[in-house]
């Protein structure tokens, strides 16, 4: 454990990180495998996606404007055996590794479809390592792949109901938060990581300075074993032991084409529900995103720039409820403006 804000293993401990695509291992913890790997901690590196939908590099590289599925494929393919390669310079063997290969772009979608294979998958892989530490992307990360891991693995470990392990967020799109602890790396380790990062050579062709730029002489994590609300997202969220949620937002933030999603878990009942904003509007339609139905109208209301969103859940017994403000369908521009936030139990 950690005993200050800087961040030190023993040989007992058992780490688990969590990379949402190729790359993630390197850029966000490549100095943390490597302290961990010197006192003999066991890692295993959990890959959700190939990375297959970031096709930028792809069109950039093989001359092509037009990507198909099996262009896409061979994409996901090259950035795992990079993934690869990375975690051999960073001292990994095969046994380290698990790929998962979820769809790109794909993981919001996978969480609010209550997707039962993806959360037991993650609860069978972490329940198998027993790790006592998960490192994972925060929750506030502006990539929606990101923020979403966080809240599946929150999911998972509570569905569990076992211990839950030390969890430490990292923010490599922005949106880190709050106090931080951080590995220290060598001017040695600095050089071993920068090596990793290198061996994504797909990633390298449009984003090497942005990409290297990570290995510096820190890594910065937050330490979040409990899902807390985030004093810098403009939602505010609660909701009582009925389910009866209410949302608070900026009005300025709220413009058509956003939706609010609202991710609420109980003992043996979720709940996923979209709401399409309409400014103005005294009411909203709420969807059911798991049966893709009408699950009711939500109440509106607006006080100067401040709006409040009232509607009864249906989730009276829930556990952990997550809610954002984001597009449905990513865009040219994949990243959110903010990422999930907690809901609070009135």
């Amino acid at each position: 454990m950690f005993l200050s804000d800087t961040l030190t293993f023993t040989a007992k401990d058992r780490i688990v990180i969590i990379a949402p695509h190729p790359d993630d291992e390197s850029i966000a913890t490549g100095g943390l495998i490597q302290a961990a790997q010197a006192v003999g901690a066991a890692v295993r590196v959990i890959v959700l996606t190939d990375g297959d939908a970031n096709v930028w590099p792809q069109r950039w590289i093989e001359k092509r404007w037009r990507i198909d599925a099996a262009a896409r494929a061979r994409w996901g393919t090259r950035r795992r055996v990079e993934a690869r390669e990375a975690m051999r310079v960073l001292g990994l063997d095969n046994d380290a590794e698990q790929f998962y290969g979820l769809p790109d772009l794909g993981l919001t979608d996978l969480l609010m479809r209550a997707d039962a294979a993806v959360l037991s998958g993650l609860r069978a892989s972490i329940a198998a390592f027993a790790p006592n530490w998960i490192v994972l992307p925060s929750m506030a990360d502006l990539h929606p792949d990101h923020s979403a891991a966080n809240v599946l693995v929150r999911l998972a470990l509570v569905a569990a109901e076992a211990k839950v392990p030390h969890l430490l967020e990292f923010a490599v799109h922005g949106g880190g938060a709050g106090a931080a602890t951080h590995c220290e790396l060598t001017p040695a380790m600095q050089e071993v990581k920068r090596a990793a990062i290198l061996a994504h050579a797909t990633q390298m062709r449009l984003s090497s300075k942005r990409f290297l730029r990570h290995a510096c002489a820190d890594e910065v994590f937050l330490a979040n074993a409990r899902a807390a609300q985030n004093p810098q997202s403009p939602l505010r969220a609660q909701a009582d032991g009925s389910g009866r949620l209410r949302v608070e937002l900026d009005g300025r933030q709220a413009r058509r084409g956003l939706s609010l999603f609202i991710v609420m878990d109980g003992g043996g009942h979720s709940r996923r529900l979209l709401m399409p904003w309409r400014s103005g509007a005294a009411e909203l339609p709420v969807f059911d995103a798991m049966q893709e139905n009408p699950a009711g109208v939500a109440h509106i209301e607006h006080a100067g720039k401040r709006v409040s969103v009232t509607f009864e859940s249906g989730c009276a017994d829930w556990r952990l409820g997550f809610v954002k403000l984001a597009r449905r369908m990513p865009g040219l521009w994949v990243f959110d403006r903010h990422g999930w936030q907690v809901i609070a139990r009135s």
